[in-house]
């Protein structure tokens, strides 16, 4: 477990919010010399605290209008059908998060497509292939009430 000061927590706030902030403007900002904020962000990245920088796309400025939770249960707890089951999903782009879960099903899909169409040829197509799957269960977000990815240690 890492430890942090109020600078290393402001300097994560900070680049969650914007990563594209100069490291002029985040010492600005945390009120340290441009070297010092520059090496407590190479710390954090180095020891795994920032895992990466991505751009956030807007689904909806792409035609992606749909978000679906696919709740998923394999018909066997097997190590050979999880594992397979993992690699068969890891290289679909409609599924942007699978999550192992405990509980009545083994598996929790995030999806993001275009339309109920899209749904359903992304199931007939591509989900449904799978004989180790024994039942889908679907979601249908209808409103979202708060999107973010920003993690408070």
């Amino acid at each position: 477990m890492n430890s942090f000061d109020t600078i290393d927590l402001q300097l994560l706030d900070e680049l969650q919010k914007d990563s594209k902030q100069s490291i002029k403007q985040l010492a600005h900002k945390v009120n340290l010399s441009i070297t010092p904020t520059h090496e407590r962000i190479k710390r954090m990245e180095a020891n795994g605290v920032i895992d990466k920088y991505v751009a956030i796309v807007n689904p909806t400025s792409l035609g992606k209008n749909l978000i679906v939770y696919c709740q998923v249960t394999l018909v066997k707890h097997q190590e050979t059908y999880f594992k397979e089951f993992e690699e068969y999903v890891a290289n679909i782009d409609e599924i942007v998060e699978v999550s192992y879960i405990a509980g009545t099903y083994d598996f929790l899909l995030k999806l993001i497509l275009k339309d109920m169409n899209d749904y359903q040829n992304f199931v007939i197509k591509n989900i449904s292939q799978l004989e180790i799957i024994s039942n889908i269960q679907s979601s249908f977000v209808i409103k979202q009430t708060k999107n973010t990815i920003k993690i408070t240690p």
